[in-house]
C-alpha cells in the first residue's frame, strides 16, 4: 500500500475520530495514528458532559435556546475571557455535533439536558451527560470508526508515536515521522496533517514551563504534549497558558501517588460540610458551604501552595455522613497509616506538627469555630455546624487545586490551521481539540466544553476545514 495519504491524523480521540469519519465521507484517504493501544483517548477518563444550544434534544423537551444565549452565558461564567471566535465556532455548531453523535447511537438519561453538571450552571438546560460518562462516547465513536475502517479508505495504527514532522523546502508540512509498534522509524507522507493528540497535562517539564509550579493532575497517561512540542519546533505560536483554572479539592490516591483526584465529598451540593478547611497558615479561608465552584477554585489558587487541609475530629467521624466518595474502610485506614497527606493525632498540637501548620493558629482557628457554633454565628457565615471539633483523635487531609486538562496550546486560525509567531498559517498543518489549549474557552470551566468543543472541532475539520490535493505523481505512488 502507498505510504502517501490525503490526511494523516495524529490522535484517535475526541477530535481525531470525528475528523477521520467525516473526512472519509468526503472521499479522503486517511491514516490515523495513536500512541495508545486503543482508541478513545481522554474520553475513557472524562465525565462526558456536552453542552449544545438548539439541539434536537432540547427541542424535544420544549427548551428554547440559541448559540448566542450559549455564548453570553459562557462569557458571563468565564469573566469575559477566552477566544471569542473559537467559542462561537463551538457554540454555533454544537447542536449539529450533538445531533450527529445521537444519530450514531449515543443515548442520554431522560432528565437531560440539565442546567449544571459540576461547574457554574448555565441559565438554560443545555448540558447532556451519558450514564456511563465519557466511555459512552468512546464506545459509540469506536463503532462508527470501525465502519469507516472497513471501507478501506481509512487505516488505524495504534502503539505508534509521532516523533517529528516532515517539512518541505517551501515550509509546508508533508507528513510525520513515527516510531512504530516494533520500534522502527517510519516516514508517513500526507497532503494534510492534523494534530489531534491532546495536551501536556502529564508532562512535568511543560507544566513547569507554562505554569511555574509542580503539576498536580488526574490525567491521561499519553498527554505528553508531543504535538505541541513538535509544532513549536516549526515556530508555532503558543497561547493561553495564563487562562489556567484549577479544580478544587483533589487528594492523593495512596494506590497511585502521582494521581490527584476528587476522593472526598467537600462540595456542599454533594454533602453538607461538617469539617473545616484551613490553609497552610492554619486559618480558615472560605465558607465551607460556598456553592460557587468557580469561587472555590479561585480561592484555593490564592492560598499558599494552592493547597489546604480538611480538619475534623473523632466525634465528626462517628456522626457525619461518609466523607470519602468511593474508598472502603481498609483504604482509608491505609491512607492515614502510610501517607503524610492523611494525618491523625491525639492532640491539635500534634496534628499541627504532622501537617507543618502553626499550632497556635490552628488551635485558635478551631476554638473560634467552636465558639461561633455555640452562638450560631460562624464568622464565615456558615449555617451548617452540627458538631464541634474537640474530641481526639483529630484528623487532617490535604486537598489541592488540581487539573485534568491543559490550558495552554498552539494558536490556530478559525479554520484550525496552525499559526506561526507572525500569525501566518503553517502550510498543510492543522490542529484541533486540546492541542489548542482549553484556555480557548476562557479562565473558567464551562460545562460541556471539553468534550463538546473538541468533538465539534473534529467534526468541522473532517467536514469542511481539512483540504488535500491528489496530484498525478501522488496517484502513481
Amino acid at each position: 500500500m502507498s505510504n502517501h495519504w490525503d490526511i494523516v491524523i495524529v490522535g484517535a480521540g475526541t477530535t481525531g475520530i470525528p475528523a477521520a469519519i467525516k473526512a472519509s465521507e468526503r472521499g479522503a484517504k486517511v491514516l490515523v495514528v495513536d500512541v495508545a493501544d486503543k482508541v478513545g483517548g481522554t474520553l475513557h477518563l472524562s465525565s462526558g458532559s456536552m453542552s449544545a444550544a438548539g439541539s434536537a434534544l432540547q427541542k424535544k423537551k420544549g427548551i428554547e435556546d440559541t448559540p448566542e444565549k450559549h455564548f453570553q452565558d459562557c462569557i458571563q461564567i468565564n469573566h469575559g475571557t477566552g477566544d471569542y471566535d473559537k467559542l462561537r465556532l463551538w457554540q454555533e455548531n454544537s447542536a449539529d455535533t450533538l445531533d450527529w453523535i445521537m444519530s450514531i447511537g449515543l443515548e442520554y438519561p431522560d432528565d437531560n439536558p440539565v442546567i449544571g453538571q459540576g461547574h457554574e450552571p448555565y441559565s438554560t438546560a443545555r448540558i447532556t451527560t451519558p450514564a456511563t460518562a465519557g466511555k459512552a462516547y468512546a464506545a459509540v465513536l469506536e463503532t462508527a470508526f470501525n465502519e469507516v475502517l472497513e471501507s478501506g479508505n481509512v487505516e488505524l495504527r495504534l502503539n505508534t508515536r509521532m516523533t517529528d514532522l516532515i517539512v518541505g523546502a517551501d515550509g509546508a508540512v508533508e507528513g510525520i515521522v513515527v516510531q512504530t509498534e516494533n520500534n522502527d522509524r517510519e516516514e508517513i507522507r500526507a497532503s494534510s496533517t492534523l494534530l489531534a493528540c491532546g495536551g501536556y497535562s502529564n508532562n512535568d517539564e511543560l507544566w513547569e514551563e507554562f505554569h511555574n509550579r509542580p503539576k498536580r493532575v488526574y490525567t491521561y497517561e499519553h498527554s505528553k504534549g508531543d504535538g505541541i512540542q513538535l509544532a513549536r519546533k516549526l515556530g508555532a505560536q503558543l497561547q493561553l497558558a495564563d487562562n489556567l483554572i484549577m479544580t478544587f479539592g483533589g487528594t492523593v490516591d495512596v494506590d497511585k501517588p502521582d494521581d490527584h483526584w476528587i476522593h472526598t465529598a467537600t462540595f456542599p451540593a454533594m454533602r453538607a460540610p461538617w469539617e473545616i478547611l484551613v490553609n497552610n497558615e492554619g486559618r480558615r479561608f472560605i465558607n465551607e458551604e460556598e456553592e460557587s465552584q468557580d469561587f472555590r477554585e479561585r480561592t484555593i489558587m490564592n492560598q499558599t501552595d494552592w493547597s489546604c487541609w480538611l480538619v475534623y475530629d473523632q466525634g465528626i467521624l462517628d456522626q457525619a455522613p461518609q466523607l470519602f466518595i468511593s474508598w472502603d474502610a481498609e483504604k482509608i485506614e491505609r491512607a492515614f497509616e502510610s501517607h503524610p497527606d492523611y494525618s491523625r493525632a491525639d492532640t491539635i498540637e500534634d496534628l499541627a506538627d504532622k501537617c507543618s501548620l502553626p499550632a497556635d493558629n490552628l488551635k485558635a482557628t478551631i476554638d473560634q469555630f467552636n465558639k461561633g457554633r455555640v452562638v450560631s454565628s460562624d464568622q464565615w457565615g456558615r449555617k451548617h455546624t452540627p458538631a464541634p471539633i474537640e474530641k481526639g483523635p483529630f484528623y487532617a487531609i490535604k486537598h489541592y487545586a488540581i487539573s485534568v486538562v491543559s490550558f495552554g496550546g498552539i494558536a490556530c486560525d478559525n479554520e484550525l490551521r496552525v499559526l506561526d509567531a507572525n500569525g501566518k498559517s503553517i502550510p498543510k498543518l492543522y490542529a484541533g481539540g486540546e492541542m489548542l489549549g482549553l484556555g480557548i474557552w476562557g479562565n473558567a470551566y464551562l460545562g460541556g466544553s471539553s468534550v463538546g468543543g473538541c468533538m465539534t472541532m473534529g467534526r468541522l475539520l473532517g467536514e469542511r476545514f481539512l483540504n488535500w490535493e491528489t496530484t498525478a505523481a501522488t496517484a502513481a505512488e
